[in-house]
């Protein structure tokens, strides 16, 4: 995990985490485990303690029907006292039940590891083991039923083979896994700190604030598309896509039905609505040099002070030490971001005049109200150059069983920020598949640079495609320019031959 701060008085003073409810049948249970202190890594006290703590808070309610809630913080500090605990939590589990572990704590990984050896680090400040993925999954091969991991780390993707070059082996692949990661496996996880010399300590991480704004009251259900009562897993990815700019959410399996969240949608939406603003939506997250403004609206259903913080991406990293806010005046000057309910509709401009006028901002929405700032959502702008060859280049697995739960991870290399048209072709050229259409890149800390992608071996019909051998396509457009890339053939296989 990486430290970010709110500037000035932009302090975060609530998160709450992770409401998870599971299939109307069958028992639910929670492990909730976080490390804060470490021995060979940065602390990042109180960020992880306080995400178990609200996730606690919160699934004591009932909201899950939880048969068993575990949480541990800052004393898990070796896989077997892992493992351990795993037992404690799940042991009686049976199929049909659904079993949610949540971790946060500091992950690594590198390029060229295999992805089974992805470590996430158990420590109390005194111990410190790492326990790997390839040893996460034997813990959790013994436990029945479907199992929910939920990985709050830096690299997490790795585990499931996403957001990295290579490899693209899934540790977690198989039918009784759903995997949600905070991040690619090339990728940071950001927290923020806002705490001050001679104030109290307060954090969290941006991807947990994230999910429960997108499936908790809080966020007033956001993530649920269709209004329906069930947030799936498809449906959470793309709205943490949308609202969750820090870094580039990852899981497994691609556009998978799973409820992650049921609720009384008719009686929650005749009752109260818990946000303070909602349906953020962004005209575009392609911006050009000429005309370097985003425009966007929110609805904002109470009285609320309003902000923006702007982040550059250099060096490959987000700019949070140099970020800088704006208050929202439009309807009260002087007002520390004042605005009465309704439909608001606004524009920000970036300042392009730094060291490179083309590249990534992050613009972060903020909230305050009865002296409790939140982050209400963050979204990833991306701004192409004038004009160059982005230098494309596919490298994709050469064949894939998605039968068995494998699904074809593959990365595009781009030079430079662009928007990306993504298709999957049969041999004699017909589109099977549209994963991306005139799609804004996004920074996923890949060197060479590039945006990685999935297809699950479905066409856009939802049907399974056939056996056999198809091309990845990927157009890129630059300063009017389009530019076009053809794979080699990749072959689907059949688990029967």
């Amino acid at each position: 995990m990486r430290i970010s701060r709110f500037a000035g008085l932009w302090l975060l003073a609530w998160l709450c985490l992770l409401p998870l409810a599971a299939r109307a049948q069958g028992v639910n249970r929670a492990l909730l485990v976080g490390c804060d202190r470490f021995v060979t890594q940065e602390d990042t006290a109180p960020a992880s303690a306080n995400n178990v703590m609200q996730m606690a808070n919160a699934l004591s309610g009932g909201a899950m029907n939880l048969e068993t809630l575990i949480t541990r913080r800052n004393d898990v500090a070796s896989p077997e006292e892992l493992e351990e605990l795993i037992q404690a939590a799940f042991s009686q589990a049976e199929e049909g039940d659904v079993s949610y572990f949540y971790i946060s704590t500091h992950g690594v990984w590198s390029q060229g590891q295999l992805n089974g050896d992805m470590t996430l680090l158990l420590s109390d400040g005194q111990r410190e083991e790492g326990v790997t993925a390839g040893r996460l999954r034997e813990m959790f091969d013994k436990i029945a039923g479907v199992k929910v991991l939920i990985l709050d780390a830096c690299h997490a993707g790795a585990v499931i083979g996403k957001g990295v070059h290579a490899p693209f082996d899934n540790v977690f692949q198989g039918a009784d896994y759903k995997v949600i990661c905070s991040s690619g496996g090339a990728e940071e996880s950001w927290f923020w700190s806002g705490a001050e010399e001679g104030e109290a300590a307060v954090g969290a991480g941006y991807f947990s604030g994230a999910v429960v704004r997108g499936i908790s009251a809080a966020g007033s259900y956001g993530a649920d598309e269709n209004r329906d009562g069930v947030i799936t897993l498809t449906e959470l990815k793309r709205y943490l896509l949308n609202h969750h700019g820090e870094s580039t959410v990852q899981v497994y399996p691609e556009e998978d039905d799973f409820p992650v969240l049921t609720y009384d949608a008719a009686s929650y939406t005749g009752r109260r609505r818990d946000s303070y603003i909602e349906n953020v939506s962004f005209d575009s997250d392609v911006l050009s040099l000429e005309e370097p403004t985003a425009n966007f609206s929110f609805t904002v259903l109470r009285p609320v002070h309003v902000a923006y913080q702007i982040i550059y991406q250099r060096k490959g990293r987000w700019d949070f030490e140099n970020a800088g806010i704006r208050y929202d005046n439009a309807e009260s000057p002087g007002s520390r971001g004042y605005l009465s309910p309704g439909l608001k509709e606004r524009a920000l401009t970036l300042d392009l005049s730094g060291e490179s006028s083309y590249g990534y901002a992050l613009v972060q929405i903020i909230t305050q109200a009865d002296g409790q700032p939140s982050l209400a959502s963050s979204r990833v702008l991306c701004v192409p150059p004038s004009a160059g060859d982005p230098l494309l280049e596919i490298l994709p697995q050469e064949s894939f069983t998605p039968d068995t739960g494998q699904e074809l991870g593959f990365v595009v290399h781009h030079q430079y920020p662009c928007e990306l048209t993504v298709t999957i072709e049969d041999m004699e050229g017909r589109t099977v598949r549209r994963l991306a259409s005139r799609q804004g890149s996004r920074p996923q800390q890949l060197l060479p640079r590039g945006s990685t992608f999935c297809w699950n071996g479905r066409e856009n019909s939802g049907e399974p495609a056939a056996p056999g051998q198809y091309r990845i396509r990927v157009k890129a457009y630059i300063g009017g320019e389009m530019y076009e890339a053809l794979s080699e053939p990749v072959t689907l296989l059949d688990s029967q031959g």
